[in-house]
């Protein structure tokens, strides 16, 4: 083995040992546990493959590998999905007195599920990952202020979406008055 690729190996296990927690912790709160693995394996697979830019880029190059590999497994798993919904069903779970179950907690899911990928994504590295806004940016491979404009968007969708849960009926802010015309 020559220097440099002693030194490449040591710089490697240095960041597969500091960061290996972080990753896979990024990677179960996404992810089922089985999935959640094969994403760290295949992180750092792609690291020791483009070991320079994985040791220059540290930690958020790290996650946006990761966040990469958790994309190509969603956009796997949502084809499969399409497909079995075209199948089968789906049915709302309800009460024995036939009232649908709702709780705060699905209220949040639903109100962050209704987001799109990207704004789901910056705000879980921001509130669970708890990266700055530049760390953000190069996980998602975008400038600083770009990030911090995505979080704001993203921040504004989740209270819109929070304060308008689905399947309740909005009155218009101004309702037109009802009017009848007589025949004269």
């Amino acid at each position: 083995m020559t220097a440099d690729e002693d030194e490449r190996r040591r710089a490697f296990e240095t960041l597969y040992r500091v960061t290996l927690p972080s990753i896979r912790s990024y990677a179960r709160r996404r992810a089922p546990e089985d999935l959640a693995e094969d994403v760290v394996a295949q992180t750092y697979l792609t690291a020791w493959r483009r070991c320079d830019e994985a040791v220059a880029g540290g930690l958020p190059w790290l996650y946006r590998t990761a966040r990469f590999t958790l994309a190509n497994h969603h956009r796997t798993e949502r084809r499969q999905l399409r497909v079995v919904q075209r199948v089968t069903s789906t049915t709302e779970l309800f009460e024995a007195d036939g009232t649908a179950v709702v709780d705060e907690r699905s209220l949040v899911l639903d109100a962050i599920e209704r987001l799109n990928e990207d704004e789901r994504e910056i705000l879980l590295l921001v509130y669970w990952e708890h990266l700055t806004v530049k760390a953000v940016a190069v996980v998602l491979d975008c400038r600083p202020g770009t990030a911090a404009v995505r979080l704001h968007r993203a921040r504004r969708k989740l209270r819109d979406a929070l304060s308008d849960p689905p399947g309740q009926q909005r009155l218009p802010v101004h309702p037109q008055p009802h009017t009848t015309e007589v025949p004269s």
